[in-house]
């Protein structure tokens, strides 16, 4: 009672009542779902092995819209030396470039796993990833299909192993691509937003709500392709791994696939650069994301922003007890948020160091702002390839 005397006394009791609300409002919010949410993925547990699932035919399909002879050096071997069978890797050729046709052709004289089409592209007419993705599914062998990109190696040989695992009554497999480390400060920074903005659509799955996946470790069978019928935004040049995820994918029907063998390990081209390019690709995409996605993507970054905002407000504005109360509030919730972030890397194998988490994890908010301002003005279509 004394506490509140004081705000009384001194004028401050709807303001108080107003900034302390927003605050636990946003707190509480903020406790679900880095506990109750996110919290989740560390004690996730992935299909187990079984002989159904050492039965199950895998094809590995793989666009390629540039001549990139490092896949064919460093990515390709590892792919065609995977344990499992039955299995192959089915390359989709739309570069044009006749050295690397020929490479390709030489690659599978002495590999019998390796098949190959080729898809002649036409200035009037452009191949999108789409079209594709699609000759490879109508080429692919086996009817459980796995997608990935050529700047992505497998960590493990066992990598269509383990995910032909989630196969096992299921027709969505989604698995976690960590990226390759490079030169320069922006490395940790964009490891660690990898990491968090995968996190978040791994905690929805896990929840039972998937509605995305990444192409460079995503899997889904013929039958449900089909019963689809096939890719939907076809005037857009993406959305295969989460418009058209969340079309076919269900609680029932969908398997995740964590850690370890499963995960995938991606080049990159560039440092904040590339990684702001790759976030804008797919800004043509958020006007089609259902009501619940956007809430799903908003509620959690808006009530961050909230809280923080709250903490600063009450800190500056209120009796200093009031300031005390914001802060211990905002350190329980950076504690709590540290350890998920450690726990959740250690679960998907993620060799990112975390120590720039607690700064992103602050700015996240005015980054997705950013660029949901860019989302605005972008253009309604994109024909970009994104196989790199």
């Amino acid at each position: 009672m004394e506490f509140w005397s004081n705000f009384v006394a001194e004028g401050y009791l709807w303001q108080s009542l107003v900034g302390l609300g927003l605050l636990l409002v946003a707190f509480a919010v903020q406790a679900y779902f880095i506990v109750g949410r996110l919290g989740r993925i560390a004690s996730y547990r992935n299909p187990a092995p079984s002989p159904e699932a050492e039965q199950v035919g895998i094809s590995v399909i793989v666009p390629l819209f540039e001549a990139d002879f490092r896949f064919l050096e460093e990515s390709l071997p590892v792919l065609l030396a995977q344990r499992h069978k039955p299995y192959e890797v089915v390359l989709v050729n739309v570069t044009g470039n006749e050295d690397f046709t020929e490479q390709i052709k030489l690659l599978k004289i002495t590999n019998p796993r390796l098949s190959s089409t080729i898809m002649r592209a036409d200035p009037l007419f452009p191949i999108s990833t789409k079209m594709a993705l699609n000759v490879g599914i109508k080429a692919a062998r086996y009817d459980h299909l796995l997608f990935t990109l050529p700047t992505c190696t497998p960590r493990s040989e066992r990598w269509a192993e383990v995910m032909a695992r989630g196969f096992v009554g299921h027709d969505v497999v989604l698995g976690y691509t960590s990226l390759q480390p490079f030169k320069g400060v922006w490395s940790r920074s964009v490891r660690v937003a990898n990491l968090c903005l995968s996190a978040g659509w791994i905690a929805d799955a896990v929840a039972g709500a998937p509605w995305r996946g990444e192409l460079s470790n995503l899997g889904f069978t013929k039958s449900i392709y089909y019963g689809a019928r096939g890719f939907n935004h076809l005037n857009l040049n993406s959305g295969e791994d989460d418009l058209f995820v969340s079309k076919i994918a269900t609680r029932e029907n969908t398997s995740l696939v964590l850690g370890g063998p499963a995960t995938m390990t991606r080049r990159v081209w560039g440092g904040y650069g590339w990684w702001k390019e790759q976030r804008l690709a797919h800004a043509p995409l958020h006007r089609h994301y259902s009501a619940r996605i956007k809430w799903l993507r908003g509620v959690e970054l808006w009530s961050r922003a909230l809280f923080v905002l709250s903490v600063v407000g009450v800190a500056l504005l209120l009796p200093p007890v009031a300031g005390y109360v914001a802060l211990g509030m905002w350190v329980v919730r950076e504690v709590a948020a540290m350890l998920v972030a450690l726990r959740t890397a250690r679960r998907l194998s993620e060799r990112c160091s975390l120590a720039v988490y607690p700064l992103y994890d602050l700015v996240a908010p005015a980054i997705e702002l950013a660029l949901y301002v860019k989302r605005i003005f972008a253009p309604k279509y994109t024909w970009k390839s994104k196989s790199t």
